[in-house]
């Protein structure tokens, strides 16, 4: 009976609505996973992870991060503005990024080391409009807590990127690799979303203009200030193995640190993002109504500590059988996997409440932690080429950091929660 009950309490009713659309979702890229690497060399895998990761190292300037705030108004129609104007600034920033490739296409391909990527430079504008225009919808789905929406999107994504990525795998334009068909599963998401989305925002079309759009911007401007250095610095340490694994290990290695960091994160992620996604629409009404964030955030810690158990040992125990799933040729998939995974349990604790930092307003001192986050994820994965020639030590030391970073940050924000809690009390 009280599992009944606590099956039936809204929040834990979103994150399962979420859950299975992400898990859903991750048991059909799987599925394609176990297909793909047979069907592409772990070059092609590395090429695919250098795209991706270039992708979301830009996707957080394409709109300024401002899709945040369109889940913090009281009103809609302030809303609906943020919205007009993040998608306003996602088509101008896309045009500037084409433009900027266009012109300095070898120059920013042989700094960044991405030479193997000029088949496919001119497609991250591409890119990065789709991720940022699937990022908005979502959070205006986030704000009506359409939860189905973006769950359905995901199945929507997988769907059609594995069912592509495999078709493409089969053909004689396999040597397109991979980004084709991610490119597709993208497309055929943000049109699910619009399509979903159309009719709520149409409501509030005649409360649109620019200038209430700008006096929003101006509203929020914390979001874009700080948090948009915060995502770029973020995104940017989470992909540094990847640029740099390319550049002092080779193509192959990256493609196979790629996978195993994609076996690994994708069972996480299905919670991680969920339980992110519905705490964020929960915490923001708690902290409008002067609610106790403090134990909102200790009850999200200790349920995402009980569920931790059913995530992680399975994967450990998996991973030492990865080259029967992947092939011969991804035999080290399972040793990096082992070696990320205490790294991505402490952040499997601490990601989920970090939406926090938006809502309290700690942009400037999360811009700080994030700086020196780079800073040691630079130095362990570059310590670890210089001194010793070793991807598995670079890994290890890159994870060290991962752990101790996701400890400070999760014991700030507690105590932050916490402090936010005296002050209305």
């Amino acid at each position: 009976m009280q599992l009944f009950s606590f099956l039936k309490k809204e929040f834990v009713i979103n994150v399962l609505t979420l859950i299975t659309g992400s898990a859903l979702s991750q048991v059909i890229i799987y599925g394609a996973i176990l297909l793909l690497t047979r069907l592409f060399s772990t070059e092609l895998f590395g090429i695919y992870m250098l795209f991706t990761s270039a992708t979301l190292i830009l996707k957080p300037l394409a709109t300024m991060q401002y899709e945040f705030a369109i889940v913090l108004p009281k009103k809609d129609e302030d809303a609906a503005n943020l919205l007009s104007f993040s998608v306003l600034v996602l088509c101008l920033y896309c045009v500037l990024l084409f433009i900027i490739i266009f012109f300095f296409k070898d120059s920013i391909s042989s700094f960044f080391s991405i030479k193997e990527l000029s088949d496919f430079i001119y497609l991250i504008p591409v890119s990065v409009f789709l991720f940022g225009g699937v990022s908005i919808l979502d959070y205006w789905n986030n704000r009506k807590s359409e939860f189905r929406n973006i769950s359905k999107g995901l199945l929507v994504k997988a769907s059609v990127m594995s069912s592509s990525q495999i078709a493409v795998g089969f053909s004689s334009f396999n040597s397109l690799g991979l980004i084709p068909g991610m490119l597709l599963g993208n497309l055929f998401q943000l049109l699910f979303l619009i399509k979903t989305s159309l009719k709520s925002i149409k409501d509030l079309f005649q409360e649109i203009s620019f200038k209430k759009m700008f006096f929003l911007a101006k509203k929020y401007k914390d979001i874009p200030v700080f948090n948009t250095i915060i995502n770029v610095t973020n995104n940017l340490s989470n992909e540094l193995p990847v640029l740099l694994i390319t550049k002092y290990f080779g193509l192959a290695n990256s493609g196979i640190y790629g996978l195993a960091i994609k076996f690994t994160r994708a069972p996480i992620g299905i919670m991680q993002n969920s339980v992110n996604q519905v705490f964020f629409n929960r915490a923001s009404k708690v902290y409008n109504e002067h609610g106790n964030l403090y134990d909102l955030v200790l009850k999200t810690a200790k349920n995402l500590l009980k569920i931790s158990a059913f995530i992680f040992t399975p994967l450990i125990i998996s991973s030492f059988h990865l080259d029967l799933l992947f092939g011969e040729d991804w035999v080290d998939v399972g040793l990096y996997s082992r070696i990320l995974l205490p790294w991505l349990f402490f952040a499997f604790l601490s990601n989920p409440i970090t939406s926090l930092i938006i809502i309290l307003n700690k942009q400037k001192t999360i811009v700080i932690y994030d700086i020196f986050l780079l800073i040691f994820r630079f130095l362990a994965l570059f310590l670890g080429y210089y001194f010793y020639k070793s991807l598995v030590i670079s890994l290890m030391l890159f994870s060290g950091v991962g752990m101790l970073f996701n400890i400070l940050i999760f014991i700030f924000l507690l105590k932050t929660a916490k402090e936010n809690k005296i002050a209305y009390n």
